[in-house]
């Protein structure tokens, strides 16, 4: 919607539940805007889905969306069962994060309804392996994302949010690549979230270049610490 001053009414959330199989409970604890913004990434991932139709069949049912009234060190999470839920914070630095975070998250109920297939054939097709143990969840195993990865950006935790990140990362790629620490994906990673959706979009022109670059980062790290 484009007056973002304009409340979201009882019609229109009925109408994003009937269209988009997207439940809103408790909206009252939403800043108008906030709820705007994240139906507005629901509306974005179901575009290159095919549209509602085919964004709930990949869904395959109803998907809840809380707020809760608690300070959390998470932004949101989704759940298998109960649904995508958003926590108390900070105000978000951008309506661009505030969509890329309930893209991730609706990417991570995606895998979840589909039974982890997704995240697991990315980790196939990315040659990814799980190694030793981590003291973490849900996967207690240290995650290496194999040598598509952009060699100076922070590793996944596991194939799960390397999954959730891809597909945020297709959704919104000049906010991926507009961030202090850019979220770029390699070729196979792209392709491979391109064939799980309806409208296939090109891969940015220069980002194999930065992959490049990023193997030089990696050498110059590697030398910095020899030293």
């Amino acid at each position: 919607m484009d007056d973002l001053q304009s409340a979201i009414t009882s019609d229109e959330l009925q109408e994003v539940a009937s269209q988009y199989g997207i439940r809103v409970l408790n909206p009252g604890r939403w800043e108008r805007k906030d709820l705007e913004t994240v139906l507005e990434a629901v509306k974005d991932l179901a575009a290159l889905l095919g549209g509602p139709i085919g964004f709930k069949g990949e869904l395959r049912r109803v998907l809840s969306i809380y707020k809760l009234p608690r300070k959390t060190r998470f932004a949101a999470v989704a759940l298998p069962v109960i649904g995508v839920v958003y926590f108390e914070r900070v105000p978000w630095t951008s309506l661009s994060e505030l969509k890329w975070q309930t893209v991730h998250e609706l990417a991570h109920m995606w895998d979840i309804r589909q039974l982890f297939r997704l995240s697991r054939g990315l980790r196939r097709a990315t040659s990814s392996k799980y190694r030793g143990f981590a003291c973490q969840l849900p996967i207690p195993l240290v995650y290496d994302p194999g040598r598509n990865w952009l060699r100076c950006r922070e590793k996944p935790l596991n194939a799960l949010e390397d999954w959730a990140d891809s597909v945020a990362t297709y959704v919104y790629a000049d906010y991926a690549e507009s961030l202090s620490d850019p979220k770029l994906i390699s070729t196979i990673r792209w392709n491979y979230i391109s064939a799980h959706m309806r409208v296939n979009l090109p891969y940015p022109t220069d980002w194999d270049s930065r992959f490049d670059e990023a193997e030089r980062c990696r050498a110059t790290e590697v030398r910095v610490s020899v030293s």
